[in-house]
C-alpha cells in the first residue's frame, strides 16, 4: 500500500514510474497549477470536506494546496485504467478507491460541449469564471472561488482560430446558431433541479430526467397523465465519457440534451452525487445469504430478465460451460480494462449513418450547413488531441468517397458537383487539408503515419476520386497528372520534423527574452535574417501545411514560431522581387506568371494570417511580441495579394481563387491599423506601384494576369485617410489594368455573340480565349468586372471636385471596362454624387456622367439592346442637367452614338418633347435653333438609311418648309435608286396625301408602283390595295398620271385577278377590294374600252388566257368547281371588251379542242356558259 502512495506521488511529481507505466498526458503538465483542483464549483462553496480547507476566497484562489491524494489522484484517474491499479496492487483502500474514481469523471465542460454540440465553441475563450459558473452568473465572475483554468489546447477554438475553414467554404457562427441547443438546454436542465436520483457506483453514473416540452414526457395508462422521468447512463473511463445512453432515443453521433444534463450536473454539483465504489466490491462484502437475497429482490422487481438469469444459472450449474472456465465475472462498473481503447464515445455505424443521410440533403441548406459543420467539429478534435478527430475524419471522407461513386457518374462527376452549388468539391478540399493536418502530426508515430498514408493511397486510387484540378475525371479533360485532392496529404507523409534548424526554430518559441530573441550563432546567411532572426527556405504551402499541423494539435507557440520565420522569408523574396529593376516586355511575354499563393489547395496565406494574427497577448511582451506578429502577417498579406499571377484553370479553382482573396481581403478590413501597420501599408503600395514584373500593379503586365481591382480598391480605402496621393495613384494604376485585353481599342464588338439586356453578354469578355494563348480560359470574368466596376466607382466618387483625377479615371473606365452594363451603372453613380438632394450640382461630375453614357450608346450601338431606349433617355437626362449646349453637341455627333432609327426616334422625341423644352427654360428662338439642329439630324439619317427613317424625318420636318422639300427630294432620289421598298413608298405617299401634297404623293406612289412585280398566280399579293389606292389617286389627278400608271401597271403586273380588280377601280372610282378605307376622287370613271384604259383591259384579257391554260394544265376533278368560277371572272372582264363575245367564244372553242379528254370539264362548262 505504501509502495502505491509513493508511486502515486512520484507521478504527480512528474518523476519516472516504475510500477505504474504512464501514459503520455493528453495536457502538459504545466497545465496543472497547485493552486487549482480542476473542478468547477458552483458559487463560494467550501472545498471538499475531507480537506478540512477554508472557504475559497480572494477571487477564487485556494487559501491552501490540494493533498497528496487528490494530485496524485488526478493524474494517475486521468492516465491510468483501473484494472492496472488492481494489478499492480493486492489490496486498494476504499478511499484511495473512491477518489480514483470520484477524479475519473470529465472535469472540463468545454468536452462535454464538444459531444453535445454540432458546432465549435465560438464565443471568447473561457475563463476561470466561464467554466464553472452557472450561465446567470457569468457576468459576475469575480464571485467565484472554487474556479479552475481551462488549459489552452481546450480553449483555443475561438472563430480566428478556424484557420483557413473560416475564409473558404466553411459556415460562419451566423449559420450555426442553434446548432449548440443540447448543450444548452442540458445546462439549462443541470440548473434548474430536473436532474435527480444521480448515483455514481464505480465508473457508472447513472440518473433520472425530468421531460420537457421539446421532448414529450412518457403516459402511464394506469396513473393517466403523468410525466415518465427519463433514465440516463453513463460510462466513463481516464476522464472520457466511453459509453452513454438515454430512454429519448435522440442523439445521433453525438450526445442528448438529457446526457449533457446529467454530465454538467456531474461536474458542477459533484458533493451532490452518491459516489460508490463499483459492484464487484459490495458483492465481495456479502455472504452467501445476502447474495441470494439481492438476487431474488433484483428477480422480483425486474422480472424482464427471469428467463436470461435462468440461463446463466444453467451455465453456472454445467460444469463443462464456458462460463466456469473463465475466472471471475464482467462488472459494468469497474471502467475500462487494459486493452480497451482510450477514447470518447463514437459509434462508427451510427455516425456513418448520420453522414450518409446529411450527403443526401446536401441540396438543402440545413444539410449543407452540417455537412460544414461536422468538419469544423474534426477540426475542434484534433485540437483538443482527441483521437476522435481522425476517426470522424475517416468516416467522413469514406461516406463521402461512397457517395460519389453510387449518386455522380464517374465522367461527369464535376458537372453533377455543379449542381448543388460545388459544396462535395469544396468538401473534398477541405478533406484534403484536414488529412495534411492529421499526416503531419509531430504527436504520432511513423507507425501511424504510414497506416494514414495506406488508407489515403487506397482512397486515391479510386476512379471517382476528384482530381487536383478541379474539374474531374472526364473523357474531354483527361487527368494529365494523377494527382487527386487526397495527394498532398499522401506526399505529407514522407515529410519529417527532425531537421536541425526546424528543431531550432520551434525552440525559439520559448527563448523570448524582453523585446528580441536570445542571440543566435549565425554559421549560415541564408537561414537567418540580418537581424539574426531564423528563416525557413520551403515551399510555401508545405511550410504553412507545417505550421496549420502544429496548431490543429495544441502546439500554438511552436506554430506561431514557425509561422513568424515563414512570414520573414517571404518578405525577404518579395520584397527583392518588387525592387528588382523593370525587364523589357519582350523578356516578360516569354516568361511564365506563378499560380501564386490565393487560392492554392493548402490555403497558406490564410493560415500564415491567422496563426499569426491570433496570438495570446498575456504580458507587455506578449502584447508586443503580438504586435509584431500581426504586423508581419499584414505585410505578408499584402505582398502576397499584390503578386502578379497567372489565372489558374479550371471553374472550381477560379472560384476558389477569388474567394479565397476576398476572404483575406475581409480579414484584412477587420484589423484595427495602427502607425507601424500604416507604415507598412505605405511602403508596400508604394512598392506595388514602383514594382517591377512580379509586382500585380506594376509595369509590364501580362495579358494573363489575374487583375487585383478588388485588392486595389482595399488599399485605395485604406491609404485614403493617410496618403491620398499615393491612394490615387494605386487606384489609377489598377484601373489601367483591363481584365481582359482587347486586340484593337474597338466599341462595336461584334464578339458578344449572344446579347442579353444590353445586347452583350457580360459573361463571354471580348477576346477571353483569342488573347491568353495558352493559359485557361476565364469562368469568373463577371466577378473579375464587377470589381473592376467597384473600384471606378470608388475613384470617381471620391474624386468629385478634382477635375485632372477624374479624367484620368475615365480615360481608364473607357479604355479598360468592357462590359456596359457597369459603365451604365457607373454613369448612374457619378450622376447621383453630381446632384445630391441637398446642395448645388457639380458640373464635372455631370459631365463625366454624360460621358459614361457616351460610352455605354457606342459600345452597344450594334448590339441591338431592347434598353437602348432607357440608355438614349438617360443620356438626353445628363445632357439636359448640363444645359443646351451639351444636348446640341450631341445631336451633332449623332452618328457617333445611335442608328438613325434611333436618332429619328428615341433622340428626336426626347429632345423635341416639352417636358424638356420645360426643363431647360428655352425661349421660342432658343427651341427653333433645338429643332433646327433636330431637323438637320433627321435629314442625314434620310441619308444614310432611308428605307427607316423617311417617313418620320417628314413627321419631324413638317414645320420647317425647307427642311420638308430637302427630305422630300431625298425620298424621291433615294427611291429612284430602289433604296426603298414599295410598302415604305405606299405609306410615305399616303402621309404626303392626308398632308394635302396629293401631286407629291402620286410621284411617291407611281416610285413605288415601278418597283412593284406581281406575279399571274399571285392574286392575295399584299400590296394590292395601295396599288388600288395608287390608280385611284392618279385617276383623280388626271389623264395624264393614270395614263402613267396603267402603262407601268399593265407592264409589271400578270396577276389577272389582280388587274381586273385595277380594270374595276378604273372604270367606278371606287376600290372594289379596300371597302373599310373607301376614297372618293370625284366622278371621273371611265368606260373600259377608252384608249387609255385599253392596254390595261388588253394586259388582263391576256392574262386571263395565259392562267386559264396554267390551271388546266395541272387541274384535278375537286378543282373543277373553283376553275368555273374563275372562268366566270374571265367571261366578265371580257365583256368589258366592244368584241369581248366573241373573243370568249374562241377561248371556249380553243379549250374543247386542247382539253378534250376533260369530258367531264368540257360538260361543266358547256353546261355553264353554252
Amino acid at each position: 500500500m505504501k509502495r502505491l502512495f509513493s508511486d502515486i506521488a512520484d507521478t504527480s511529481a512528474g518523476r519516472n514510474c516504475t510500477i505504474l507505466p504512464r501514459k503520455a498526458p493528453r495536457y502538459s503538465d504545466r497545465y496543472f497549477d497547485a493552486s487549482c483542483d480542476g473542478i468547477s464549483w458552483p458559487g463560494n462553496r467550501s472545498c471538499i470536506q475531507e480537506h478540512k480547507c477554508k472557504p475559497c476566497v480572494n477571487g477564487g484562489q485556494r487559501c491552501c494546496p490540494e493533498s497528496l491524494l487528490d494530485l496524485s489522484a488526478k493524474i494517475c484517474a486521468a492516465n491510468t485504467p483501473f484494472q492496472l491499479v488492481e494489478e499492480r496492487c493486492t489490496r486498494v483502500p476504499g478511499p484511495v478507491m473512491q477518489k480514483f474514481i470520484y477524479w475519473s469523471f470529465p472535469r472540463y465542460e468545454n468536452d462535454i460541449r464538444r459531444y453535445s454540440a454540432l458546432s465549435c465553441d465560438d464565443s471568447t475563450p473561457p475563463t476561470n469564471a466561464s467554466m464553472s459558473q452557472r450561465p446567470s452568473e457569468v457576468t459576475n465572475s469575480t464571485q467565484n472561488t472554487n474556479s479552475r483554468v481551462q488549459p489552452d489546447v481546450e480553449s483555443r477554438t475561438t472563430e480566428e482560430d478556424t484557420g483557413p475553414f473560416s475564409t473558404f467554404g466553411v459556415v460562419t457562427s451566423s449559420e450555426l446558431d442553434g446548432m449548440e441547443v443540447p448543450f444548452e438546454q442540458g445546462v439549462a436542465m443541470a440548473e434548474s433541479g430536473k436532474v435527480k436520483d444521480v448515483l455514481q457506483i464505480g465508473f457508472h453514473l447513472s440518473g433520472s430526467i425530468d421531460g420537457d416540452e421539446v421532448d414529450p414526457p412518457g403516459i402511464n395508462e394506469d396513473e393517466g397523465d403523468v410525466i415518465t422521468p427519463l433514465h440516463v447512463s453513463i460510462n466513463f473511463d481516464r476522464c472520457k465519457i466511453t459509453s452513454a445512453s438515454c430512454d429519448c432515443k435522440g442523439g445521433n453521433i453525438f450526445f442528448c440534451k438529457h446526457v449533457a444534463a446529467l454530465a454538467i450536473f456531474r461536474i458542477r454539483k459533484p458533493n451532490l452525487v452518491t459516489i460508490r465504489l463499483p459492484i464487484s466490491e459490495t458483492l465481495q462484502q456479502m455472504d452467501r445469504d445476502q447474495l441470494q437475497k439481492l438476487t431474488q429482490y433484483l428477480l422480483t422487481h425486474h422480472n424482464r430478465v427471469l428467463p436470461s438469469a435462468q440461463r446463466v444459472a444453467d451455465w453456472l450449474v454445467d460444469p463443462t460451460s464456458q462460463i466456469n472456465a473463465v475466472r471471475g465475472a464482467p462488472d459494468p462498473t469497474a471502467g475500462a480494462g487494459l486493452l480497451d481503447d482510450d477514447r470518447w464515445s463514437l459509434e462508427d455505424k451510427e455516425a456513418a449513418r448520420h453522414i450518409s443521410s446529411v450527403l443526401q440533403n446536401t441540396n438543402n441548406q440545413q444539410g449543407a450547413v452540417q455537412l460544414q459543420s461536422l468538419l469544423a467539429k474534426v477540426r475542434e478534435m484534433l485540437r483538443a488531441r482527441d483521437c476522435n478527430g481522425s476517426r470522424l475524419l475517416t468516416l467522413i471522407t469514406k461516406e463521402l468517397m461512397r457517395y460519389c461513386s453510387t449518386y455522380v457518374h464517374v465522367s461527369s462527376i464535376t458537372q453533377s458537383l455543379s449542381n448543388a452549388q460545388d459544396l462535395c468539391r469544396m468538401m473534398w478540399d477541405q478533406l484534403g487539408l484536414l488529412w495534411v493536418c492529421v499526416v503531419l502530426n509531430p504527436k504520432i508515430s511513423s507507425a501511424e503515419r504510414q497506416s494514414f498514408v495506406k488508407k489515403l493511397e487506397s482512397w486515391q486510387s479510386q476512379p471517382h476520386c476528384p482530381q487536383e484540378s478541379g474539374e474531374g475525371e472526364s473523357p474531354n479533360h483527361p487527368n494529365q497528372t494523377g494527382r487527386t485532392v487526397l495527394s498532398r496529404a499522401v506526399d505529407a507523409g514522407a515529410m519529417k520534423w527532425d531537421d536541425p534548424h526546424l528543431t531550432n526554430i520551434l525552440r525559439g518559441a520559448y527563448t523570448e527574452s524582453g523585446d528580441k530573441h536570445v542571440p543566435v550563432p549565425v554559421h549560415d546567411v541564408a537561414l537567418y535574417d540580418y537581424d539574426g532572426q531564423p528563416l525557413w527556405h520551403e515551399y510555401v504551402p508545405t511550410a504553412c501545411a507545417r505550421v496549420e499541423a502544429l496548431r490543429s494539435h495544441g502546439c500554438e507557440s511552436e506554430a506561431v514560431a514557425l509561422a513568424a520565420a515563414i512570414a520573414r522569408t517571404i518578405k525577404k523574396k518579395w520584397t527583392a522581387c518588387f525592387q528588382s529593376p523593370r525587364v523589357l516586355t519582350t523578356e516578360v511575354s516569354h516568361a511564365t506568371l506563378p499560380q501564386g499563393l490565393i487560392g492554392h489547395p493548402l490555403h497558406p496565406i490564410h493560415i500564415l494570417f491567422d496563426t499569426l494574427s491570433s496570438t495570446d497577448n498575456n504580458s507587455d511582451n506578449a502584447e508586443k511580441s503580438t504586435g509584431n506578429h500581426v504586423t508581419s502577417a499584414y505585410e505578408v498579406a499584402l505582398l502576397t495579394l499584390g503578386q502578379q499571377r497567372s489565372m489558374p484553370a479550371g471553374s472550381h479553382n477560379q472560384e476558389k481563387m477569388i474567394a479565397g482573396e476576398a476572404a483575406l481581403i475581409k480579414r484584412l478590413n477587420q484589423l484595427q491599423l495602427n502607425a507601424d501597420m500604416i507604415l507598412v501599408l505605405q511602403a508596400v503600395s508604394k512598392m506595388l506601384v514602383e514594382g517591377g514584373c512580379a509586382s500585380g500593379l506594376g509595369q509590364p503586365i501580362k495579358q494573363e494576369s489575374v487583375p487585383l481591382h478588388n485588392f486595389a480598391k482595399y488599399l485605395f480605402n485604406s491609404l485614403l485617410p493617410h496618403d491620398r496621393k499615393l491612394a490615387f495613384r494605386v487606384g489609377v494604376r489598377a484601373m489601367q489594368v483591363p481584365v481582359f485585353q482587347r486586340r484593337e481599342p474597338n466599341y462595336y464588338a461584334d464578339a458578344y455573340n449572344q446579347p442579353n439586356a444590353f445586347g452583350l453578354d457580360p459573361y463571354r469578355p471580348i477576346d477571353q480565349n483569342l488573347n491568353r494563348g495558352t493559359s485557361a480560359r476565364c469562368f469568373i470574368a463577371d466577378k473579375l468586372e464587377a470589381n473592376q466596376c467597384s473600384l471606378a466607382s470608388s475613384l470617381i466618387q471620391t474624386a468629385k471636385g478634382e477635375v485632372i483625377l477624374l479624367r484620368d479615371v475615365v480615360e481608364s473606365v473607357e479604355r479598360t471596362i468592357c462590359n456596359p452594363q457597369y459603365i451604365f451603372q457607373l454613369s448612374h453613380d457619378a450622376y447621383k454624387a453630381a446632384t445630391p438632394p441637398l446642395g448645388s450640382q457639380d458640373s464635372s461630375m455631370l459631365n463625366v456622367s454624360l460621358q459614361m453614357g457616351m460610352q455605354v450608346l457606342r459600345m452597344t450601338k450594334h448590339g441591338g439592346s431592347w434598353r437602348r431606349t432607357e440608355m438614349v433617355g438617360w443620356l438626353v437626362t445628363c445632357a439636359t442637367e448640363i444645359g443646351r449646349y451639351a444636348l446640341i453637341s450631341i445631336i451633332k455627333i449623332w452618328h457617333t452614338l445611335f442608328t438613325p432609327v434611333e436618332a429619328t426616334t428615341m433622340l428626336a422625341n426626347c429632345v423635341v418633347s416639352p417636358n424638356t423644352a420645360m426643363r431647360l427654360n428655352l425661349h421660342p428662338r432658343q427651341r427653333d435653333e433645338l429643332f433646327h439642329c433636330v431637323c438637320q439630324m433627321a435629314i442625314q439619317c434620310v441619308v444614310k438609311d432611308p428605307q427607316s427613317c423617311a417617313l418620320c424625318c417628314l413627321t419631324l420636318c413638317e414645320n420647317f418648309p425647307t427642311a420638308f422639300h430637302d427630305t422630300y427630294r431625298i425620298i424621291v432620289d433615294a427611291s429612284n435608286a430602289r433604296r426603298i421598298d414599295s410598302p415604305q413608298l405606299y405609306h410615305i405617299a399616303r402621309y404626303l396625301n392626308q398632308k394635302g401634297l396629293r401631286q407629291r404623293a402620286f410621284t411617291i406612289a407611281y416610285s413605288a408602283t415601278r418597283n412593284v412585280t406581281i406575279a399571274f398566280n399571285h392574286d392575295a399579293h399584299p400590296i394590292t390595295s395601295d396599288l388600288l389606292w395608287a390608280m385611284q389617286l392618279a385617276q383623280s389627278l388626271g389623264q395624264s398620271e393614270l395614263t402613267q400608271m396603267v402603262s407601268v401597271v399593265s407592264r409589271n403586273v400578270t396577276c389577272a385577278s389582280v388587274l381586273s380588280d385595277v380594270l374595276r377601280t378604273c372604270t367606278s372610282g371606287v376600290n372594289s377590294r379596300d371597302t373599310t378605307n373607301i376614297i372618293h376622287f370625284g366622278e371621273r370613271s371611265l368606260r373600259a374600252d377608252n384608249p387609255i384604259l385599253r392596254p390595261l383591259l388588253e394586259a388582263a384579257i391576256s392574262a386571263y388566257q395565259l392562267t386559264i391554260h396554267a390551271k388546266l394544265s395541272h387541274i384535278s376533278p375537286r378543282h373543277y368547281t373553283e376553275f368555273i368560277d374563275f372562268l366566270n371572272k374571265a367571261r366578265e372582264t371580257f365583256l368589258l371588251s366592244a368584241n369581248g363575245h366573241v373573243r370568249f367564244a374562241e377561248l371556249k372553242e380553243n379549250l374543247k379542242m386542247v382539253y378534250k379528254g376533260k369530258k367531264k370539264l368540257l360538260n361543266l362548262v358547256a353546261l355553264r356558259f353554252g
